[in-house]
């Protein structure tokens, strides 16, 4: 009987027990439940900020490969490449990509940084973070937005704040050129009149020429440094349109337009042949080898046999025009500032120091440049240049 007793007691302790435990297990049940209400609405949240991130966002683990990509980033890639290598995915490289960052990001560290992609030449601004799993494991979270815009704007502020710097300073220029340059002039004839009005009364006809001459090569001074001026200023503003030209027409005629300075020095001009077509403004291309062609017979010096070559040639995907001669030459240290306003390194010689700053402000302004090569004095030059247009005909 006491048998019977003890094992109804068991039993009813046992029953007990398992109620005690599936009390527990039903709070258990409520409280996972609870859990997973929590983790579904915050999977939505995520999934909905991962929707509207204007961006692309993906996921990668310590072995480089794509675990999660959001909808833009899979529209982007054409498919969705989860268990692809990120870097053949994203940047259709064979190896890893040379800015990686994964160590960084799997030691813990955030990284943030902005970088033009090589698949579309677009720039991005790109936030690297961790993601730390349950099981220990951590992978990258990447959210790249494109920033190409912006950065498009940040470097026309830059250059426009370039361009005011450097206008800023060609102001100062000129009003050196308007303090110095003209007011010398002025100061000279101002004073030499006072010698016409002192000769003119003692009848001193023939210091009353001299000095008359004088004056008028100082008037001719003043319009030719005022006429410099006018055309450098007007430079960037020259309305021309953009065409189709070939070259080596525009070479001849510059070389007709200065016939008579070329045979009067008797310089040999040779132009290449298969020379490229361009597709520039005429009027500023004739205006820089008018220029440049000018400065070679100039400058030819004491050359018995003085001779000018005007070519181009190919430099990588580039196309090189220039204008070579065998005169006089330029000494390495002056290669550069020949270049800027007013400067000649021969103050006795004829021009007023403006012609290749005017050049030069011409071929910048269509996003070109002008540079000159020289072996030294006595080796000639050859004026090199550059015009902007890609789509210039090669040289055959």
């Amino acid at each position: 009987m006491s048998f019977v007793d003890t094992s109804l007691e068991s039993l009813n302790w046992q029953i007990a027990f398992m109620r005690q435990e599936l009390d527990h297990l039903r709070a258990l049940q409520k409280e996972l439940r609870g859990q997973a209400r929590v983790c579904f609405e915050n999977s939505a949240k995520l999934e909905a900020i991962f929707r509207a991130f204007d961006g692309f966002i993906y996921v990668c683990s310590a072995n480089y490969e794509i675990e999660y990509m959001n909808d833009k980033l899979i529209e982007r890639t054409g498919y969705n490449p989860v268990g692809k290598k990120c870097f053949k995915t994203l940047h259709g490289l064979d190896d890893i990509c040379d800015w990686c960052v994964n160590d960084r990001v799997l030691q813990g560290e955030t990284v943030r940084w902005e970088i033009r992609s090589p698949k579309d030449n677009r720039y991005y601004y790109v936030v690297n973070t961790p993601i730390y799993y349950p099981d220990g494991s951590i992978s990258k979270m990447s959210m790249i937005q494109d920033v190409t815009d912006q950065k498009t704007g940040e470097i026309e502020r830059e250059e426009l704040i370039a361009q005011l710097k450097a206008k800023n300073s060609d102001l100062e220029v000129f009003s050196y050129a308007i303090s110095h340059d003209l007011r010398g002039p002025i100061i000279t004839i101002k004073g030499l009149l006072k010698w016409i009005e002192r000769d003119a009364q003692n009848g001193n006809l023939q210091r009353l020429r001299q000095t008359m001459t004088t004056i008028l090569r100082s008037a001719d001074r003043m319009e030719e440094l005022i006429t410099d001026l006018l055309k450098l200023s007007r430079v960037a503003t020259i309305e021309d349109e953009r065409q189709e030209l070939a070259f080596e027409e525009i070479a001849r005629e510059a070389i007709e337009l200065l016939a008579g300075k070329i045979a009067h020095s008797n310089v040999e001009v040779e132009i290449q042949e298969n020379l490229p077509s361009v597709h520039t403004c005429r009027n500023k291309l004739l205006t820089i080898l008018q220029n440049l062609i000018e400065n070679a017979v100039k400058y030819m010096g004491g050359q018995t046999e003085p001779r000018i070559t005007i070519g181009a040639e190919h430099s990588g995907d580039e196309i090189i025009f220039f204008v070579k001669d065998n005169g006089i030459g330029i000494d390495t240290k002056d290669q550069v500032k020949i270049f800027k306003l007013f400067v000649k390194l021969d103050e006795k010689s004829e021009g007023t120091g403006i012609g290749l700053a005017m050049l030069k402000r011409i071929l910048e302004s269509e996003n070109g440049r002008i540079w000159v090569e020289s072996e030294g004095l006595g080796h000639g030059c050859r004026f090199c240049f550059t015009l902007s247009s890609s789509d210039n005909s090669p040289i055959e």
